[in-house]
């Protein structure tokens, strides 16, 4: 039976590295990636995670182990290890197996139970991470004997009692990134105690009368929390570029529904000299979603 001690110290070491989280990651296919739950003090839930081997030669170990997670401004995933957040529910989880071994082209399932407090001190929401991790030799010119880490993860939000999600854009600019690719990028706020999951769409017009329409989709913005999403451009821009963003945001906890319009935000386009760090991603799946 695996605990919260599992990877508390071994994550020490790479509380800042990036993690895998694509449907396949290194060989192996993980499902469901994100878990969203709702519940209660006193409440018992339990979640069932597909761990496949997809390699049809190679036979992959992995260690499973628990983490606290969050989201920095740029959207980029950072894992703490697991009791430490405010916001941690990994004290609330226990999982079975802790080890698997996988063979080519099999599957296992991983057995997550969660049983909320009777006593809480906040309601809104609470996080985890499910982490399944393995070494592998990484195959590099003149060298043997070099082992990567790969770790890819199921991000569990667990929606305690009366949660409410208050997303807004708050902002918009133009930006050159370090490598001189241009791209809008948007501010976004988040005043409840549950995330927001955004979809909508962006219209970029100006003076020649036509439209830049992109989607966005799964855009995640934490509790009481903010975030820059970066929309890279792959057309020229407008002369005096407008913009308009509508939004639903279909978390919302607060709607019967669990879906809200936001207002639509417009803006004029001016450039921002203050250049986004490298390695910043428009797709909440590879920063997390």
């Amino acid at each position: 039976m695996g605990f919260t001690s599992t990877l508390r110290y071994g994550l020490l070491g790479i509380a800042t590295a990036a993690i895998a989280t694509p449907a396949f990651s290194f060989g192996i296919g993980l499902q469901p990636t994100t878990v969203e739950i709702p519940v209660e003090p006193g409440d018992r839930q339990r979640q069932v995670i597909n761990l496949g081997n997809v390699h049809q030669e190679d036979t992959i170990s992995l260690t499973l182990g628990l983490a606290d997670w969050a989201l920095d401004p740029n959207g980029q995933i950072q894992l703490t290890p697991p009791g430490e957040s405010q916001t941690s529910a990994a004290e609330w989880v226990r999982f079975s197996p802790a080890f698997v071994t996988l063979k080519p082209g099999e599957t296992e399932q991983i057995i997550v139970d969660m049983a909320a407090p009777i006593r809480v001190e906040r309601e809104g929401d609470y996080r985890f991470a499910l982490i399944a991790s393995t070494l592998l030799p990484e195959e590099r010119s003149g060298q043997s004997g070099v082992w990567k880490k790969y770790q890819i993860a199921s991000l569990f939000y667990l929606t305690m009692g009366n949660a409410e999600s208050h997303p807004e854009v708050t902002g918009a600019a133009i930006t050159l990134s370090p490598e001189g690719e241009q791209a809008v990028t948007f501010d976004l706020e988040n005043s409840g105690n549950a995330h927001a999951r955004l979809r909508g769409q962006i219209e970029i017009s100006g003076d020649s009368g036509e439209t830049i329409t992109e989607d966005i989709s799964n855009l995640v913005v934490l509790d009481d929390g903010d975030r820059t999403y970066r929309l890279p451009l792959t057309q020229e821009l407008p002369t005096n570029p407008e913009v308009r963003v509508t939004l639903e945001n279909i978390f919302a906890p607060q709607s019967s529904t669990g879906s809200i319009m936001l207002d639509p935000f417009e803006s004029d386009l001016t450039f921002e000299e203050t250049a986004l760090p490298a390695g910043i991603t428009s797709d909440e799946e590879t920063t997390l979603k």
